[in-house]
């Protein structure tokens, strides 16, 4: 160091580099030995091919915490209920229904007081007797008499309409219940009327015996009655009334009208089908239970859909166990116009099916066929 204390340090040019500089450098001094003057190494930062990009931190936000309010000890007890968003159970209908007296009625259940402004609004479905041309066919009057439903289209009693709506109101769910202490009971105006199915065959003149429910599909009943003329029942649960044979034509016509009761006469529903099936075919099928458990359906509902069905059997199981029974209140109903048969029906002995046989229609051929087509159009025009 002594003899090269006055000399100048030569330093070597930078090593030129392809890489691109960035403008801060970093040198890092290294001790001399005692081989050469001290030398000093620039140290690069290389990047990449561009655009120097300028960087940024990046802040995160904080999440904010939920507060959780803790309920003060000197908040009002009695706090006013928040109003539910569900929709009412009654409907506008029964809304509208207004007040009606009830004067002169008894009840013998304290809910039947509320649930009388419903049953006083429906509607009786009165039944009909048959007419003297509908009486002369003989086997349409066979089939009714072997069912057990002969008073229900022949030899009507008299029907009172507060009557049967009293008893109606004061018909409660327990009837049906074995376990209740009013089953098979219903108290009218004080009085306990016996109510059950075997009161009811014995007031049509049938048979006391249990009987099973129809076993058969709803496309056999479907074939029986429209004489195969459609062998399945329809996805929509309506049957097209001029589908019927003559024979349950003529059925469909009384049924419509004393035993499924229904407005809509130009179309078939799944019960009215089946019930029909078991009048024509003469089926085991329990009648009594039927009626008991149609007019039960009326017990514990407050709505006024659903007309009261066999208003003229119920007045007459009263009745013929309490004839006293009546009041200065009662009137009775106005009967409708008999039911008669059109006379286009009345040509033949007896009621044959629309649709024949293959065999039956070769032997005859296109006279047969013209004949059939007439008497369908007979019978739309007849209104069955």
């Amino acid at each position: 160091m002594r003899g090269r204390k006055d000399k100048t340090v030569v330093q070597r040019s930078p090593i030129r580099s392809t890489q691109v500089k960035s403008p801060a450098k970093d040198t890092v001094r290294k001790k001399s030995t005692s081989a050469g003057p001290i030398k000093s190494k620039v140290v690069t930062k290389s990047t990449g091919v561009g655009p120097s990009k300028s960087w940024s931190k990046v802040i995160l936000k904080k999440r904010k915490e939920r507060e959780i309010v803790e309920p003060e000890s000197d908040v009002e007890v009695n706090v006013p209920d928040i109003p539910s968003r569900k929709k009412p159970t009654t409907s506008r209908l029964a809304a509208s229904i207004p007040e009606v007296p009830i004067d002169n009625v008894s009840f013998h259940y304290a809910s039947s007081a509320s649930k009388w402004k419903y049953v006083l609004q429906k509607r009786l479905a009165v039944e009909r007797e048959l007419a003297p041309n509908a009486l002369e066919n003989k086997e349409i009057l066979k089939l009714i008499q072997e069912a057990g439903l002969l008073k229900t289209v022949c030899n009507l009693s008299k029907c009172y309409e507060k009557q049967v709506k009293e008893f109606v109101v004061n018909l409660s769910e327990e009837c049906g219940n074995i376990r209740s202490v009013d089953y098979k009971k219903v108290f009218v105006r004080g009085k306990c009327v016996p109510f059950s199915l075997s009161v009811i065959n014995k007031f049509l003149g049938r048979k006391d015996e249990a009987q099973t429910e129809l076993e058969v599909t709803d496309n056999i009943v479907c074939q029986v009655i429209t004489a195969k003329q459609v062998n399945s029942w329809p996805l929509k649960e309506k049957l097209t009334a001029s589908k019927l044979s003559i024979k349950y034509a003529m059925l469909h016509k009384i049924g419509a009208a004393n035993w499924v009761p229904t407005n809509h006469k130009s179309t078939i529903s799944i019960v009215l089908g089946r019930f029909l099936y078991a009048v024509g075919t003469k089926a085991k099928f329990d009648y009594g239970a039927y009626i008991f458990y149609q007019t039960m359906k009326h017990a514990g509902i407050f709505s006024i859909k659903g007309p009261i069905a066999f208003p003229y059997l119920l007045c007459g199981i009263i009745l013929d166990q309490y004839p006293n029974i009546l009041n200065e209140h009662d009137v009775v109903c106005k009967r409708e116009s008999p039911l008669a048969f059109h006379y286009k029906l009345f040509q033949g002995k007896h009621v044959p099916d629309i649709v024949m046989t293959s065999a039956e229609t070769s032997k005859s051929g296109a006279s047969v066929s013209k004949e059939l087509e007439s008497r369908k159009i007979d019978l739309q025009r007849a209104g069955i």
